[in-house]
């Protein structure tokens, strides 16, 4: 499994150790039972073992994951009213009292008991039947991250053609900041350290690092990502708490996990103060910065074990130890649910209180921040042996100075594939999805309902990567060839389809890369085998999208992966430095690549340094003519004028 596939598996183990499996679902039997069909000349990969386990317990605990396979043992017969009902509400709806709460969570808990115990029997029966059908053909279990796309997706660190003296996180949304494990201010650097608990504070003057300070974390604490607000001179660091049952904060965070978010002040750089902390239940997802608030989303399923309908707080997530509201809990558009998304906002001027809170209820969902709205998604299917009928409900919530107000709901045919397919332009919603063997294109309003839509697009291929700018959008799928369709979105009414250029391979992620150029990073693959031959970068000349051109391409033979194809904050694209960095995994370990391009040489590889240390995916930062490359407590600095390396310090 490459890391991205094991990222996925540990989610999924993380979000399901407190549920007890049948037998029959336990992943030594689910193992042993497809071990069984592969010795009938079926190959299985070992991935495919792990995710199909995975997914079984995904099933038993109810959450919300795309398929990735069949029994091939028909479902039986529904009873009349199992179908799945979705909402023709248009608005958001809010609970009226907490009961009310309780009684989707029970729905949900007998819904998957139910799902359980047929799946049990389907299993069984399948492995007494001889000669079972063949199991429908393996797609990939698709992990959409929490990001979202920009209005005009320029990126603070990619998308223009002019460039700062110093990198800033890549971020999907211009005005909307992202935390991350690296930042700088042009002077420093802040580097999260290898062991979680610690953050480094490395001067850069003098073409020397020198660390000045660090701030640490308690013991039971673990800094998730970081935040630098240079208007207010505040640090903010995202952190997340593994309680224990003697500890003084309630025993639900104990069940639950929390999130907790420390503030301080910056004016002096090396002598940090904190001014504020605060709290929220559940495991950490994601947070936006704008507009001087922090944006805190957390993730919290109520424990079957442990609720009582008389008591709130058993099932009802906590922002600082108080039961949020029954007005601010956002009900789902079905009738059943026990995940919770949590949804604070913080003003950097009083770090310590919640602005505003709500708590989405859901089977577990995504999300994507505009500038003015949050979309909350989720995938919902009639049966969990039906693969082929997935929809998307979306509901709206706008924030503006930390006020939260639930807005309007909607649903499209199909699920999500890429993070990057559902951006908002103009007041209108734009969505990519993929629903059985064929995909579509999307346009809502700002009641979230279609006025535009593209379907029956590119059949028996799946989208790999999107990227929707302005009045254009483009996207890529695979099946044997990569086509990259571009679409124009300038009429909402009428999307239409513009032009579309196939050719060897994939890009599972797509940046803009100055004027009428789109670059794309994904794997090389030979269209005879199917064989992935390494990673590839490709220049697709947009300058017009009726006619796309694939304008230079650079295959990196002997590299197998990247972080950027499941974290976009691992690139560092600077059309005005011309510069194109990310790190890659090859046979001999990891290494951090340096691309410059041009129109007439195409792709030069400046570039390629093994990196040392450990900790989560490596960054590169630039300050002035300095790259940084950081992953852990190492830190090794490069000189942009020829690439030699000019220092490097052991945190």
């Amino acid at each position: 499994m490459n890391k991205r596939e094991q990222d996925i598996i540990q989610k999924l183990k993380d979000k399901t150790s407190d549920i007890t499996a049948p037998d029959s679902l336990k992943p030594e039997q689910i193992i042993r039972t497809l071990e069984k069909k592969e010795n009938k000349k079926r190959k299985i990969s070992l991935f495919r073992i792990g995710a199909l386990a995975a997914a079984c317990f995904v099933l038993v605990a109810g959450i919300a994951v795309y398929r990735n396979g069949s029994t091939g043992h028909k479902p039986k017969e529904e009873k009349p009213g199992e179908e799945l009902k979705i909402s023709s509400e248009k608005s958001v709806a809010s609970a009226s009292d907490y009961d009310e709460v309780y009684d989707y969570i029970e729905r949900y808990r007998k819904a998957i008991e139910e799902e359980a115990r047929v799946y049990e029997e389907d299993m069984i029966a399948y492995e007494a039947s001889e000669g079972a059908a063949e199991t429908k053909k393996e797609q990939d279990i698709m992990e959409s991250s929490d990001a979202d796309a920009g209005t005009t997706d320029r990126m603070l660190t990619g998308g223009s053609a002019e460039s700062s003296s110093y990198s800033e996180t890549n971020v999907r949304q211009e005005g909307v900041d992202e935390g991350d494990v690296v930042k700088t201010d042009g002077t420093y650097l802040y580097v999260l350290k290898e062991n979680g608990r610690e953050l480094s504070i490395v001067d850069t003057r003098g073409g020397k690092m020198k660390e000045v300070y660090t701030l640490s974390v308690e013991e039971n604490q673990r800094i998730q990502e970081m935040y630098l607000d240079s208007v207010k001179k505040r640090l903010v660091l995202v952190c997340s708490i593994n309680e224990n049952e003697s500890s003084n904060t309630a025993k639900m965070y104990f069940y639950t996990g929390s999130t907790k978010v420390l503030t301080y002040d910056m004016k002096e750089t090396e002598k940090p103060k904190k001014i504020g902390e605060f709290v929220q239940s559940g495991q950490y997802q994601s947070s936006r910065m704008s507009d001087g608030y922090l944006y805190l989303f957390s993730n919290y399923s109520a424990v079957w074990e442990h609720i009582k309908r008389e008591l709130p707080e058993t099932y009802i997530p906590l922002v600082n130890d108080s039961v949020i509201a029954e007005k601010d809990i956002c009900l789902p558009q079905i009738e059943k649910g026990r995940d919770f998304t949590v949804v604070s906002s913080i003003d950097m001027e009083n770090p310590s209180e919640a602005a505003d809170s709500k708590a989405i209820l859901s089977q577990g969902g995504q999300l994507y921040v505009s500038n003015k709205n949050i979309y909350y998604y989720e995938t919902v299917w009639d049966n969990y042996l039906v693969y082929e009928d997935e929809q998307t409900t979306i509901r709206s919530i706008s924030y503006e100075k930390g006020v939260l107000r639930p807005g309007a709901q909607g649903k499209v045919e199909g699920y999500i594939n890429d993070s990057f397919s559902i951006d908002e332009y103009k007041g209108y919603l734009r969505i990519v999805t993929t629903r059985k063997n064929t995909n579509s294109v999307y346009v809502l309003d700002g009641n979230l309902e279609i006025v535009g839509s593209i379907e029956n697009l590119a059949k028996d291929e799946r989208v790999y990567s999107a990227r929707l700018m302005g009045d254009t959008g483009y996207f890529v799928t695979f099946r044997e060839t990569d086509p990259l369709f571009s679409v124009d979105l300038s009429n909402p009414k009428r999307p239409e389809i513009i032009g579309a250029l196939k050719i060897p391979g994939f890009s599972d992620y797509l940046h803009p890369y100055g004027d009428g150029k789109l670059l794309g990073i994904g794997m090389n693959v030979d269209e005879l085998t199917q064989i992935t031959e390494g990673v590839k970068l490709t220049m697709f000349d947009i300058s017009d999208p009726t006619d796309v051109k694939e304008e230079g391409t650079y295959i990196l033979k002997n590299v197998y992966s990247t972080d950027v194809s499941y974290d976009y904050k691992a690139a560092l694209a600077d059309a005005g430095k011309n510069i194109i960095g990310f790190a890659g995994y090859s046979d001999g370990g990891q290494s951090y690549y340096v691309f410059e391009y041009d129109s007439d040489n195409g792709f030069i590889c400046r570039m390629e340094e093994e990196i040392n240390g450990n900790g989560s995916s490596a960054r590169g930062v630039y300050i002035e003519q300095t790259l940084y490359v950081i992953q852990g407590n190492i830190i090794e600095a490069y000189s942009l004028k020829d690439y030699k390396k000019v220092d490097d310090i052991i945190l």
